[in-house]
């Protein structure tokens, strides 16, 4: 099976500017709270879902969230998005996901620590 190419890259993300009063890097630096978006439960198919998860990711990115809450419900949305977020982790551009707790149909990405 041959994965499709991805549409999230890196260098979409905040560029990597440093604080000039403390020298620490404002790309990594958040506000604490976690961007949640429900990409699974408007008759979306799996393709669109993905672009659904690209789009928040650099929502995320872009507006120093600490996080994202991707609500997919379950089935392939959810198989593709953990497949995704897999790769992502592997690139850098999420930290670590995993199951929301008690909802499993949801799933926490931590993009800055």
């Amino acid at each position: 099976m041959v994965a499709a190419p991805l549409r999230f890259e890196l260098d979409q993300a905040p560029p990597r500017l440093r604080c000039s009063k403390c020298d620490e890097s404002l790309y990594l630096q958040h506000d604490g709270s976690v961007l949640t978006r429900d990409i699974a439960h408007g008759h979306e198919t799996v393709a669109r879902a993905s672009e659904k998860l690209d789009g928040l990711l650099l929502e995320g990115w872009r507006g120093y969230y600490r996080g994202v809450r991707i609500v997919v419900g379950g089935g392939l949305i959810r198989e593709e998005v953990l497949r995704q977020l897999a790769y992502y982790r592997q690139r850098g551009i999420v930290r670590t996901y995993r199951e929301d707790s008690p909802n499993r149909k949801a799933i926490v990405a931590v993009l800055r620590d």
